[in-house]
Formats: structure tokens, C-alpha cells, sequence
């Protein structure tokens, strides 16, 4: 499936389909108002569970153990 947008999701308007601005993500193309919202985004922390997480929901202690019945 291929995905192109227009809605620039740093400023959240409508952008013109130039491809000086234009970011390609595999199947997704997002086209940005200006260099510099898309240096923005690209720019942005993406948090990824499995890497950037130190604790989860379940997160068993001494003190509180790790039976939960």
C-alpha cells in the first residue's frame, strides 16, 4: 500500500506537493511547507519499547513480588 500526504505534520497544513520537500519512508510520502518543518521532524525522538523503554507495566519487585493472584 502506498500512502502519500500532504498535510504537513509540523505546522498541520496543507503543503504543496514539491518534491524538494518531500520525505520517502518506504511506502509513505509526506511532503512538508518548508526545509525547515522537515528537518523538524525528521529531527523528533521516536520511542521504541523495546529499546527505549527501562520499565514496563509489568515491572515485578522484591517488595511488592511477582505473583499477582
Amino acid at each position: 500500500m502506498h500512502i502519500t500526504t500532504t498535510l504537513d505534520p509540523i505546522s498541520l497544513r496543507d503543503a504543496p506537493k514539491n518534491p524538494m520537500f518531500l520525505l520517502r519512508d518506504g511506502d509513505l510520502e509526506i511532503y512538508f511547507e518548508s526545509g525547515e518543518n522537515m528537518n523538524a521532524y525528521m529531527s523528533m525522538h521516536v520511542e521504541r519499547p523495546g529499546a527505549d523503554l527501562k520499565h514496563s507495566l509489568d515491572n515485578p519487585t522484591e517488595e511488592c513480588g511477582t505473583d499477582w493472584n
